[in-house]
């Protein structure tokens, strides 16, 4: 009783299992894109700070926010 429902089991869903596997895999892998483009933006955002000039006196960093782009605001 037992093979035959998973004989017939297995033919119902074996034409699916294919295209099940490939919708899973395809969702893992876009996640993982995502997940190295975000780390991939983390590390330009991280270089531009890093690279930031900095000002040694607060008159002159006073004196650059003035001064900068008001888009960039």
């Amino acid at each position: 009783m037992i093979p035959a429902l998973l004989s017939a089991l297995a033919r119902l869903l074996g034409p699916i299992l294919p295209f099940l596997a490939a919708w899973i895999a395809g969702k893992r892998d876009a996640a993982q894109r995502a997940k190295i483009r975000d780390m991939q933006g983390y590390k330009e955002t991280r270089e531009r700070i890093d690279n930031a000039p900095v000002a040694d006196n607060p008159d002159d960093a006073r004196e650059w926010l003035r001064n900068r782009d008001p888009e960039q605001r």
